[in-house]
């Protein structure tokens, strides 16, 4: 299934852009539960190797409000997506903010370390390792974020690209329930 917006998982090569899906326009979240920080699904749990080799777990950013972005290089509205990720991260980082990246990159780790540099990311990117995806219901299109309370509980959902505006809002929402 292909959400407007968004990339096939399982694509293998870069994609071959249309003139109508150069222009990407934003979807509707999608929410897995209602906004808060006790009433949400937990988060699953998990421990990957960031692109130097370092365990990363979930766990680590506990208090903190995470967003967790499924991705990939070859995919244009991750790609998209990547400048606000980078932005919001630098502006709330030191309010509570934690931002994760989880590639779906199947050209392994030099790909995503190239993309990283090129973009000089800050936070942690881990690949994934086929299991993570699952846990969190199974990625069938990307970009797929998530954005996980002070709690460790999901509170949306995003499938397909957003504005910086739509995952602020919800940001500093949360951010205002954890103090």
């Amino acid at each position: 299934m292909l959400i407007t917006g968004g990339c096939k998982k399982n694509k293998t090569e870069p994609a071959q852009q249309t003139e109508a899906e150069a222009e990407i326009k934003p979807t509707q979240p999608i929410a897995d539960s209602t906004p808060s920080t006790t009433g949400g699904k937990p988060a699953p749990a998990f421990t990957l190797q960031d692109l130097n080799g370092k365990n990363v777990s979930l766990a680590d950013f506990q208090g903190k409000v995470v967003v967790l972005d499924f991705w990939a290089t070859w995919c244009p509205p991750c790609v998209k997506e990547i400048p606000h990720f980078i932005e919001l991260y630098e502006q709330y980082k030191d309010k509570g903010l934690a931002m994760v990246g989880i590639s779906l990159d199947r050209e392994g780790v030099g790909v995503v370390k190239a993309f990283v540099q090129k973009y000089q990311i800050k936070y942690p990117i881990m690949m994934t390792d086929g299991k993570v995806d699952k846990a969190f219901g199974g990625i069938t299109s990307i970009p797929t974020t998530f954005l996980i309370d002070s709690a460790g509980n999901i509170s949306k959902k995003y499938v397909g690209y957003n504005s910086k505006a739509v995952f602020e809002a919800d940001i500093k929402k949360l951010l205002a329930e954890a103090k």
